[in-house]
């Protein structure tokens, strides 16, 4: 319990450091915050907590639903490399041959799962789920419509939820485009979650709902955090949710959706494969020239960026309750995602999970790891939703690190939330 309690702590303090960072301490208006913090907790404990039938005998509970996600997940995955190792062959699964290839083994599920969702889109399956979504958020957290709408729609897309508030996107407050645009980096799209689950569902059998839960967890936590750095000062034109309509641009027939799915998620995954090269190459570049010059001026033991990065994520990680023995190693990854983005971090965390690292360390990294919180996002988030808006351009580009500072801060709080509900149970894991 003793790491527990570091959890709480953690929680706490990272809400803290987001009200001393505020722009507008005596106007934070608490029911979003206080909103959030209900929610963030009511699902962690539906995660960690709940019993195994919620009524009956004959209704599952959350944990059992919890656990028959992640199977169907996993499998999901295990049919779907039929595609890949079609056009890719050996090259496409894993074997002692080949080993491990992020570009044939990987980023082919994005392709994959983009289709998937593109047809779901289609059939109208996905718009009820994030209108339920955002109705809960809205109403208990008294947020906009827009934004609520928007946010619930990152739990399932990355940079697309944008598109379903467009036609609000003009006329949004100030701290409307905070909260969309620190949405957007805190969580990850259900297309790139494949690409990880498939890094870890060996050693944790249960990531994939895992990592859904952590999606989900980052939407109220995302309303504590914004909501004390960027407060509501002004009106926003949807408050009423049921006056927000969800904008979509569908397709004719179902064969259209799945290839235009297929389109876009190709187009996704040669995004995510060119800058993982330009990023881990210039990263190579710059630290090879650190160590050079170190060299020469006689450091014995040159430090690289991301040692320095790892030294600042050291006292956060320490608050989220990680043991002692394993917080550099989880500090070195959060500092290799705020550069080299999210699947580096996540390749590290396998390893670290193949070489039976503990299960509380595993499961709070997960969570403290999922969301698109790295440099290269701020461009990704503020240049995409700015195109749809261009008046609002201004406004959304001042923002920048601040936003990748909330956005860490987030995931950092989803990882104090596992950290404060985990405390050992048995089938959490596997």
């Amino acid at each position: 319990m003793y790491y527990n309690f570091i959890s709480l702590a953690g929680f706490l303090c990272i809400a803290g450091f987001a009200w001393a960072l505020s722009d507008s301490r005596r106007k934070i208006t608490w029911r979003p915050i206080a909103g959030g913090i209900i929610l963030q907790f009511l699902f962690a404990f539906l995660v960690f907590c709940s019993p195994e039938k919620l009524i009956s005998s004959s209704i599952p509970g959350t944990r059992e639903l919890f656990v028959l996600f992640s199977d169907m997940f996993n499998r999901f995955i295990e049919h779907s490399r039929q595609g890949i190792t079609f056009v890719f062959g050996k090259l496409g699964s894993y074997n002692e041959t080949t080993g491990f290839i992020l570009a044939f083994q990987a980023l082919p599920l994005i392709i994959i799962f983009s289709s998937l969702f593109a047809l779901l889109y289609y059939m109208g399956v996905m718009q009820k789920i994030i209108r339920f979504f955002a109705i809960l958020f809205s109403r208990t957290m008294h947020t906009s419509g827009a934004e609520s709408l928007s946010t619930s729609a990152n739990i399932f897309v990355g940079i697309e939820a944008s598109l379903a508030v467009r036609p609000y996107l003009a006329k949004m407050t100030r701290s409307e485009l905070f909260t969309i645009i620190v949405a957007g980096m805190a969580s990850v799209a259900s297309t790139v979650l494949a690409v990880y689950v498939s890094y870890l569902n060996k050693d944790f059998p249960l990531i994939a709902g895992h990592l859904m839960s952590a999606s989900l967890l980052s939407v109220p936590a995302t309303f504590i955090i914004t909501k004390l750095m960027v407060p509501e000062t002004d009106t926003p034109e949807t408050m009423d949710i049921r006056a927000c309509k969800m904008h979509a641009e569908p397709d004719t027939n179902w064969i259209e959706a799945i290839i235009n799915g297929a389109m876009n998620g190709a187009k996704l995954a040669v995004g995510v494969g060119v800058t993982l090269i330009a990023f881990v190459g210039l990263l190579g570049i710059f630290e090879g020239l650190l160590v050079f010059l170190q060299t020469k001026a006689g450091v014995a033991t040159p430090i690289t960026l991301i040692d320095v990065l790892s030294g600042i994520f050291y006292p956060f990680t320490f608050l989220m309750g990680i043991r002692a023995e394993d917080v550099q190693t989880v500090s070195h990854m959060l500092g290799t995602r705020l550069i080299l983005t999210e699947i580096p971090a996540y390749q590290d965390l396998a390893k670290f999970a193949a070489g039976g690292g503990d299960p509380r360390t595993i499961l709070i990294a997960s969570y403290a790891l999922c969301g698109f919180t790295h440099v290269a996002s701020m461009a990704i988030f503020i240049g995409g939703t700015g195109a749809l808006a261009p008046n609002q351009l201004p406004v959304m580009t001042k923002f920048g690190p601040r936003a990748l500072l909330a956005a860490t801060f987030v995931t950092l709080l989803n990882g104090c939330t596992a950290g404060i509900f985990y405390w050992g149970q048995q089938g959490i894991l596997r």
